[in-house]
């Protein structure tokens, strides 16, 4: 099917922006974009409208190739993608060992836990039907922010049944090393199983201000499920990734 010529202009403009970045002609110590209005004028002989400007600076800002600042414009991203490799950061040894599974993403990069909340209350209906557990009874929740190099990347929250997590590091702050999966296998019930959904869509308001998101963001909503030996859930998750801050890897043998 013929693209509408609207699309074919702000792709237009967005393979040319691509190029001109890839030449380098927004160096290290000029990384500013020229303004929006500046770039109608560059690209008149395309376009004339500052909205397929910006339709093709969110094509680029998807793409992790530009940033937006508040009152300030367009900038070359600076950001170094974290590389996620799920089947990586899953193998037992990482979690098994004390490693934590953030180790393989950040590779040494400053990684902060903000707004973080436990608590032991009622599951939300997807999680309770995962779980394989009653509307009203109770679960340990476990909700946070991550934050690699002073930025917001992921928004988690895990549910763990309360007969696996009693008497665990999982009802506290600080789980200790190796996390969740590394209590849970302390306690006897170790994953040995993992499920993950992925689909990417626009980012919620709430998840715009969560993670301080340009307008129009696309965020990956990723659900995982954990299991043990005879196939009980022992953990679900859902994380909101900011996914113009990751590069998603998947290894394996043909």
């Amino acid at each position: 099917m013929e693209r509408k010529a609207g699309e074919r202009k702000y792709r237009e403009v967005a393979d040319d922006l691509r190029r001109r970045i890839a030449e380098g002609e927004f160096s290290e110590g000029r990384r500013k974009l020229p303004s929006e209005r500046d770039l109608v004028e560059q690209y008149k002989a395309i376009t004339t409208s500052a909205m397929t400007i910006r339709q093709a600076l969110s094509v680029l800002r998807d793409e992790g190739l530009v940033e937006s600042r508040v009152g300030s414009g367009w900038y070359v991203a600076e950001w170094k993608p974290i590389v996620r490799n799920a089947l990586d950061r899953l193998f037992p040894d990482r979690w098994g060992e004390a490693e934590s599974m953030w180790d393989v993403d950040i590779e040494g990069r400053r990684l902060d836990v903000e707004d973080l909340r436990v608590q032991f209350a009622p599951a939300p209906p997807e999680a309770a039907r995962v779980l394989g557990v009653g509307s009203k009874v109770k679960v340990w929740h476990r909700d946070r922010r991550y934050v690699v190099d002073g930025v917001p990347v992921m928004r988690a929250a895990s549910y763990i049944p309360d007969e696996f997590a009693r008497g665990t590091q999982i009802t506290e702050s600080d789980t200790g090393k190796g996390g969740v999966y590394a209590r849970l296998r302390e306690a006897g019930h170790g994953p040995v199983s993992f499920r993950e959904q992925m689909r990417g869509r626009p980012a919620t308001a709430a998840e715009v201000d969560d993670l301080r998101l340009a307008k129009g963001a696309t965020v990956i909503e990723q659900h995982r499920i954990a299991r043990r030996e005879d196939g009980r859930v022992v953990e679900c998750s859902r994380m909101i990734l900011d996914a113009s801050r990751y590069l998603l890897v998947y290894d394996f043998e043909a």
